[in-house]
């Protein structure tokens, strides 16, 4: 019955941006069907032939082409230019399209009447036995649209998608239906029963619609379901209404952290780097300088195995900050940001039920702004957004003392993402050498490092008991030329996701740990470092390693497991998984199998696929059982 209902909300919410588009696109159709006058144009000539309505759609196609054409040439042209600066771009662009228009326009006619009177000819020769003319309008019109579908494949498939790369185009699946039972129902209207279908089409249209309605007032979390889970009513959903104001209706009270009895609850400071692998930071045996990393490493616990869920950004931090694996991560793609599903629950919104005074400095709007809306801001009660990483340090150095004047006390989650080692390329690498490469990626860690040290100083007069609890961590790596790759996003070999993760605090015990640990797992580690009992269930995949951190549990080097996958989405070809359990790594590439040890083999160059059996078939139950989970919902 929910279903049933939901189904028709659903509906209903579609109805409401389709019905008025529709009524307008009907109504444009038929009055410039009607302005036009097709019927005395004189296309069908004796016999039922309109060979010259041939000329003119065929020419309308090629006139389409050549000005798409001429866009896309001229828009390279000027790129290279200008070195693709947008107002030169911008001059530029539409003087190509006005030269192919006034082209295709004074050859149009010419080239229709050369291609009717051809046309005219080989249906003159068809129906001389007695043969029924072949370019009756609707065989034209069929024929074209067979001819369009064929060609946009084609070239979608040969051409677009080699370049592109993925890009879904379900969406369009909808719109389309829509469209063709819209040209149905006009096809069959003059033989339909007006006086009945109109009335009922009406009343079930206004139906849908009130159901709609009633069910964003009352039910906030079934409308936030649909958003999920149907991306057309989602669309709509985003368009009518204010998605965030509705999210905010709903409870969070089953996911508000059971407090630990007799356990204090610490500030916690959270930072995230842009693009950094373990291996080029010190300690890690790197060669960037990182002199407050380093000294951080020195008092703090060092995870040698951390890994993070994807290769990509956008797939990464909600995996950490929602505690899914990223394939139960549920979303849209926006922009180079994934906006999450509604329905998934924040590690600050958690922190922020529990008590905690919440907030946020980030790099990036398209990640934590407005523009796109994509949830990972939620339950960060301030929020700055500055791409600087030296003023973005200095601004939560500035908040957090002036905090400090204030005391609530409340204690403090602080989550900072550091952008700087994502632009590491800014000054041009193409002609570099890899040795040059390598430098220009470390400097880009130092300059990452100055910001942790101006965030860090914002605690530095405090007594050590009460110091923050401190993580240090990435959402994934980059290739400097391992495994013929040059950054990130391309695989899943520990270049690209094999991350630093370094704590430290009051409660945390020094030392080097050697246990597998996954960044999906930072969600239960941190709320249980804050004083909660880890939260379990279908919402959360990960596990706490928060007793690794304080010493309350051994590390053992044979054991921890890490999955990370690559999911396909805009630049991202997907279809690719691993899992390490121990020293072992497994992944699967879509085409074949590689296992390694990564202990013995970190730059994975040795395949033991053939010579370890045992350990393959492990590994590949391990897989296998979270490749299945993709298929179960985080909202039951």
């Amino acid at each position: 019955m929910d279903s049933v209902f939901g189904g028709a909300a659903a509906a209903g919410f579609v109805a409401l941006v389709a019905l008025p588009a529709l009524l307008v696109a009907s109504a444009a159709i038929r009055g410039l069907w009607r302005a036009w006058q097709p019927d005395r144009l004189g296309l069908i000539e004796d016999g039922g032939g309109a060979p010259r309505l041939a000329g003119w759609l065929g020419v309308i196609v090629v006139a389409c082409a050549a000005l798409a054409w001429a866009m896309f040439q001229g828009t390279w042209l000027l790129a290279n230019q200008t070195a693709f600066k947008p107002l030169g771009v911008s001059f530029g662009e539409p003087v190509f399209a006005v030269l192919a228009a006034l082209a295709a326009v004074a050859l149009s006619r010419p080239v229709a009447r050369l291609l009717a009177a051809i046309l005219r000819k080989l249906d003159a020769r068809w129906r001389r036995g007695g043969r029924r003319s072949l370019l009756t309008p609707w065989r034209i019109v069929i024929a074209l649209a067979i001819k369009l579908a064929i060609l946009g494949w084609l070239f979608w498939h040969f051409v677009i998608r080699r370049r592109l790369g993925p890009i879904d185009l379900s969406i369009f699946e909808t719109p389309l239906a829509g469209i063709a039972a819209l040209a149905l129902v006009h096809g069959l209207w003059s033989r339909l029963p007006r006086r009945v279908v109109g009335p009922v089409l009406g009343v079930a249209g206004v139906g849908l619609v009130a159901l709609a309605l009633i069910t964003w007032q009352t039910q906030p979390s079934l409308t936030l379901s649909i958003w999920g889970e149907r991306p057309l009513a989602g669309l709509a959903i985003d368009r009518l209404f204010d998605l965030d104001a509705i999210r905010a209706g709903v409870s969070l009270a089953e996911f508000r952290p059971v407090p630990r009895a007799n356990t204090p609850h610490p500030d916690i400071v959270i930072v995230t780097i842009d693009t950094v692998r373990a291996d080029h930071t010190p300690p890690y045996g790197g060669s960037a300088e990182m002199p407050v990393l380093r000294e951080l490493a020195v008092r703090g616990a060092v995870f040698d195995y951390a890994y993070a869920p994807s290769n990509v950004t956008r797939r990464s931090i909600p995996s950490m900050m929602i505690g899914l694996a990223p394939t139960r991560v549920k979303g849209r793609v926006v922009g180079w940001a994934l906006r999450v599903d509604p329905r998934h629950v924040m590690l600050a919104e958690r922190l922020e039920a529990g008590g905690y005074d919440t907030a946020g400095f980030m790099c990036c709007e398209g990640f934590w702004g407005k523009t796109f809306h994509t949830g990972l801001q939620r339950g960060l009660a301030h929020l700055e957004i500055e791409s600087n990483g030296l003023a973005l340090a200095r601004r939560a150095k500035a908040w957090i003392a002036e905090r400090d004047k204030h005391p609530d006390g409340k204690p403090l989650f602080l989550w900072m993402h550091v952008l700087e080692p994502h632009n590491w390329t800014a000054g041009g690498v193409e002609s570099r050498t890899d040795d040059e490469r390598k430098r220009m990626y470390d400097h880009s860690l130092t300059a990452a490092d100055a910001v942790l040290g101006e965030l860090l100083s914002a605690f530095s007069n405090r007594p050590p008991a009460q110091s923050p609890i401190i993580i240090v961590s990435a959402d994934h790596g980059e290739a400097l030329g391992e495994h013929g790759q040059p950054y990130h996003s391309t695989d899943l070999y520990d270049s690209q996701i094999q991350v630093p993760l370094v704590v430290a605090g009051p409660t945390i015990r020094p030392g080097r740990i050697a246990e597998t640990v996954s960044l999906t797992d930072l969600v239960p580690t941190v709320l249980d470092l804050a004083g909660f009992t880890p939260p379990a269930g279908p919402s959360i995949d990960g596990t706490s390693f928060a007793d690794l951190a304080t010493g309350r549990r051994p590390a053992n080097p044979d054991a921890g497991t890490a999955y990370s996958a690559m999911i396909k989405d805009r630049s991202n070809p997907g279809g690719i998984t691993s899992i390490v359990h121990g020293k072992w790594k497994l992944i699967d590439n879509g085409i074949g199998l590689e296992l390694f040890d990564v202990r013995t083999d970190p730059h994975e160059r040795s395949n033991l696929i053939a010579t370890h059996p045992p350990v393959l078939d492990e590994l590949r139950k391990l897989m296998r059982a979270r490749n299945d989970a993709a298929d179960r919902s985080p909202f039951e």
